[in-house]
């Protein structure tokens, strides 16, 4: 059987044209109008043939590809979830440097020979010099 080498198209004089009402495929050969043979309207294309075929394979592999992304994305965010987090260090407190702790003036006995019992018992008072 021979491939047809032509365009095929369908009529789209609906109401006017039997092969339109009929929805008929009307086979045009190369090098004649692109013509209803009934009415002699312009017809409408159908049938890009093997090219159609090529177009829906791409669109399928398409989508296969798109699925096969999306669920390696799914995997790999719920295994990145799924493992903790590192607990951060505790900020370590630099050590301050504290001042000498002030000396206290040692006690002097009053210079004056006005002392009283309780200084005297304790030892704050000066003693003359012999």
């Amino acid at each position: 059987m021979a491939a047809f080498t032509g365009k095929s198209g369908k009529c789209s004089n609906f109401g006017n044209c039997s092969l339109a009402d009929a929805r008929t495929t009307i086979e045009v050969s190369n090098g004649q109008d692109f013509v209803c043979t009934e009415c002699g309207k312009p017809l409408l294309l159908i049938d890009a043939g093997p090219q159609a075929a090529g177009n829906s394979k791409a669109l399928a592999i398409g989508v296969l590809l798109l699925v096969f992304l999306l669920a390696a994305g799914g995997i790999a965010w719920s295994l990145m979830k799924k493992a903790p987090a590192p607990e951060p260090a505790p900020p370590v407190a630099a050590p301050q440097p504290q001042a000498p702790p002030k000396a206290e003036p040692a006690a002097q006995p009053p210079v004056t020979g006005n002392c009283s019992e309780s200084d005297e018992r304790v030892g704050l008072c000066r003693r003359p010099a012999p």
